[in-house]
């Protein structure tokens, strides 16, 4: 329950931080400040799945050594 805490934190500071670069690329006209807020969110998604998939593999971890043991 706290990774999911940890997790929504992130994502809202992230989310912020991406908000506030992409309206200063707004204000300033600046198209480059824009591509690297949508690229940085767009990474941050792609992490979290990342992250999340990595995390459900572990879990299954002693599942999947009783079916395939070391020979």
């Amino acid at each position: 329950m706290r990774a999911l805490y940890l997790e929504t934190l992130r994502m809202l500071l992230n989310t912020v931080v991406c908000f506030l670069i992409f309206g200063a690329g707004l204000e300033l006209g600046s198209y480059y400040l824009q591509i690297i807020a949508v690229v940085m969110y767009s990474s941050y998604l792609i992490a979290s799945v990342e992250r999340r998939t990595t995390w459900n593999a572990t879990e299954k971890k002693s599942e999947y050594r009783e079916k395939f043991p070391k020979k």
